[in-house]
């Protein structure tokens, strides 16, 4: 799915004379400004181009994408885990991750067993305040209902959100919805500010005195400080994160301590 637009010296000139077989036969031009697109802006996988001149994103379709296929484009690199969607041209990296397909799937259970039963043991509560006017039940159960709401809605936003993951020269920015908390905005990271990126397992919650463990992808700054970047998806769709950002931004891979193994390629 992923075009590789930075390639080595090597293979610089292998791109080269696809874009001038492209430009000689004039085969693809921005539906929006009627600009020149190159070959390094051409995802042949997804069928999908990037204006350079007006950032246009656009579908190539019919004849056009068969005769872009034939000047051999590089083979996709490592699988893509389920879940993200990964666009990469010359000057940006886009990816997509739906958290519902790309969390853990025995967490998404045990999140859903866990608010069904926390929910269930409140509902009689309700129905007798509901029923018999004695709204002060509602008001002893409050903490508890609150909780209850909270998972549901925590629910919903693994249900329904996605998180936009673009990397440029400049740095990442990332944003999610649709569910999301009215004073959250998109997190931007300068690159110049950008020393490590790594996968680390943390404590997420605790359940009978037993803690639970979760995944989460972090940021080192130069300044030493660090910053959880994406939490609460699977391991492979974390060290794939940190793999495609690193390579993207020419971090060079460097351990660091509690580190989770890599298991990847």
């Amino acid at each position: 799915m992923e075009k590789h637009s930075n390639e080595p010296a090597a293979s610089g000139s292998k791109i080269e004379n696809k874009e001038m077989v492209i430009e000689e036969h004039h085969l693809l031009s921005c539906p929006n400004c009627n600009h020149f697109v190159s070959a390094i802006d051409i995802n042949i996988d997804k069928a999908i181009a990037k204006c350079h001149n007006c950032n246009q994103l656009f579908k190539i379709t019919g004849d056009l994408m068969g005769k872009i296929k034939q000047l051999d484009f590089p083979e996709p690199g490592a699988l893509i885990p389920d879940g993200l969607e990964v666009l990469r041209l010359s000057e940006e990296l886009e990816i997509d991750v739906n958290w519902r397909r790309a969390a853990s799937r025995s967490g998404i259970r045990f999140l859903m067993f866990f608010t069904a039963v926390w929910n269930l043991i409140l509902l009689p509560f309700i129905l007798v305040a509901i029923f018999t006017g004695e709204f002060q039940i509602l008001l002893f159960t409050s903490l508890h209902l609150a909780v209850g709401l909270g998972l549901i809605y925590y629910l919903a936003r693994i249900f329904l959100n996605t998180t936009k993951v673009i990397v440029n020269r400049s740095g990442i920015v990332l944003s999610t919805g649709p569910l999301r908390a009215p004073w959250s905005k998109p997190k931007r990271i300068s690159r110049s500010d950008i020393r490590q990126l790594y996968v680390s397992k943390y404590k997420s919650s605790t359940t009978n005195g037993r803690p639970n463990y979760a995944y989460a992808l972090y940021v080192i700054l130069h300044n030493t400080q660090k910053i959880k970047l994406l939490s609460q998806m699977s391991l492979e769709t974390q060290l794939y994160l940190e793999q495609e950002i690193e390579r993207f931004l020419g971090i060079r891979d460097v351990r660091v301590s509690g580190e989770v193994p890599k298991t990847r390629g």
